[in-house]
């Protein structure tokens, strides 16, 4: 059972995201990066021009549906380890130009030998310590919206996690959160895109 939030904690995700969200192709990988996935964003794997970022809202916690089926963001900075749980981030924001390049760094307390499918497909690559996922991406600025969701796999660490966002270089947020507790397997049948930890967003 997840922790009790007061109303004040839910975030109803955005318009322009739940249109993003339910379009999908709206973001593109980016050119392939061979620098070593644990490092800062070096300028020459960024757009020319580092765009001007105006963050309008920057939200972590766990991903869920209100009474209506509308999409929300528990927010919250610690939750158990149940297998399956939908957690990440969104933000919102305005850009000086057309696409940019975000970045997500998904640092886990300690290594993990296995980060799943999305590895062997390219989706992100993985730290020579295999302690952080690197997810990049190139985004259109007219829908002013990125996010990223994982899901908790048996097998993942608890502990101290950290999730960095860059776009076009500039570091926007850094997310500190905790999973605690001893994996537990989910309280229903998890969605069609539930198994294996990745990026689900």
């Amino acid at each position: 059972m997840l922790p009790k939030i007061s109303r004040s904690q839910f975030a109803l995700i955005p318009s322009v995201a739940l249109v993003a969200l339910q379009l999908g192709g709206l973001v593109a990988p980016a050119a392939a990066d061979t620098r070593d996935p644990g490092s800062a964003p070096s300028a020459s794997s960024q757009s020319a021009q580092p765009a001007a970022i105006e963050v309008m809202s920057a939200r972590f916690g766990v991903f869920g549906v209100d009474g209506s089926g509308r999409r929300i963001l528990l927010e919250t900075e610690n939750f158990p380890a149940i297998s399956a749980t939908p957690y990440g981030w969104y933000i919102v924001y305005k850009a000086s130009k057309s696409t940019v390049v975000w970045r997500e760094e998904f640092e886990l307390p300690v290594s993990l030998d296995n980060w799943g499918p999305g590895e062997a497909l390219g989706v992100y690559t993985i730290s020579p310590d295999r302690k952080t996922a690197v997810t990049e991406r190139v985004a259109p600025t007219g829908v002013g919206f990125i996010a990223n969701q994982w899901r908790f796999a048996p097998g993942d660490p608890t502990g101290a996690h950290a999730i960095r966002v860059y776009i076009d270089g500039q570091l926007i947020r850094d997310f500190r959160f905790r999973i605690d507790g001893d994996p537990v397997a989910p309280p229903r049948t998890p969605s069609p895109q539930g198994g294996r930890r990745g990026p689900m967003i």
